[in-house]
């Protein structure tokens, strides 16, 4: 009877968040395409991550909801805080920019787009009549995939513009030029408002139908969201995924556009999307919407970081994708530690650093 009613504990547990238990818990084989380990199994070092648990459970990190860490192409780390669940869908806030550029190489596969060099007005005829800006006659989608299309925009005061216009195109696309393309970063979001009309224009389907056949349905993602508003979708910050399915994003990254064997996309389209086109502030690079950083370690890692704690990051150099899902967007920085530090940290349970 004792050991049937600890079975029945067990089952009911499963997927629920023990949020007076920090322990370590091995990630479950959910079928889902992503292969399971222990850190141990993995020689990782399993000391470190328990320090790391305590802190993030005592709340030094502020409002954390799931930290996955994907090892030598294993799930070796799957946990969930403050009542966070493995089954609901998490907001990405600017993750979702990087989805947006995964698709522009998708529909440039596909010949849908000739290439990152077209002009972005060339999409755009009804719009390009009416400019005579000759330096945002030359914006191409290069320049919007690396924050260097020379727009006058400022996030931190044009957000809310974007958010509730009900044309969201137009005002990305009819702001005034600020600097030469391809010369200055600078963070937009009205860019990737652009880049995902482009893949409406030359596909015939919204992002959300182009990512759900090229991404979603090979990734076996089945259960998404994503906000729009009179039929342009947020692609700077509106996907919500399991955090379980943005570790496969980040996995099919770090494995140059395979899963399971398949080329879901071309090595070619990574490479040069982790490519860094401009030096943002030392020792961070714009890239494809992603950003690179060099470390003092010796190698350098890609990241995406997002609104309120959304970090997406991948580790060539160790075979080593990271997830953190969080919401600080009301938390203050005095009051907690930087989550820079945490994705520091963690990766120090790799045997080549945990001597650091």
């Amino acid at each position: 009877m004792k050991k049937l009613f600890a079975f029945l504990v067990t089952i009911s547990c499963i997927g629920c968040n023990l949020k007076d238990n920090c322990s370590y818990l091995e990630p479950i084989d959910l079928k889902d395409g992503l292969h399971v380990s222990t850190l141990e199994k993995n020689s990782l070092n399993k000391v470190v991550f328990d320090i790391i648990n305590q802190d993030i459970c005592s709340g030094k990190y502020g409002n954390i909801h799931s930290l996955l860490v994907i090892e030598n192409n294993n799930l070796v780390i799957e946990q969930y805080y403050n009542g966070w669940v493995r089954d609901r869908v998490h907001f990405l806030a600017s993750n979702t920019k990087s989805v947006t550029s995964f698709l522009i190489g998708k529909a440039i596969e596909q010949g849908k787009i000739k290439d990152v060099n077209q002009k972005v007005l060339s999409f755009f005829p009804e719009y390009a009549a009416m400019e005579k800006d000759t330096l945002k006659q030359q914006v191409t989608i290069k320049n919007l995939l690396t924050m260097t299309a020379g727009l006058k925009w400022d996030d931190e005061t044009q957000l809310h513009i974007l958010q509730y216009s009900d044309n969201r195109l137009e005002v990305a696309i009819t702001q005034s030029m600020d600097t030469i393309p391809g010369t200055k970063y600078a963070y937009s979001s009205a860019n990737s408002i652009i880049l995902s009309e482009i893949i409406k224009k030359t596909t015939g389907q919204d992002i959300a139908k182009f990512a759900g056949k090229n991404l979603f349905e090979p990734l076996g993602i089945k259960e998404y969201e994503w906000s729009s508003r009179n039929g342009i979708y947020d692609s700077y910050g509106g996907l919500k995924l399991k955090p379980r399915d943005i570790a496969k994003f980040g996995l099919l990254h770090l494995n140059k556009g395979k899963w399971e064997d398949k080329t879901i996309i071309s090595e070619k389209w990574i490479e040069e999307t982790l490519s860094p086109y401009i030096e943002i502030n030392h020792p961070f690079y714009s890239c494809y919407q992603w950003q690179m950083a060099k470390t003092d370690l010796g190698f350098n890692v890609w990241f995406i970081p997002g609104n309120g704690g959304q970090i997406i990051n991948i580790v060539p150099s160790l075979n080593m994708v990271v997830l953190i899902n969080a919401d600080n967007r009301n938390i203050p920085k005095e009051n907690r530690l930087p989550l820079e530090k945490l994705m520091q940290d963690i990766i120090k349970i790799h045997p080549k650093l945990s001597q650091l």
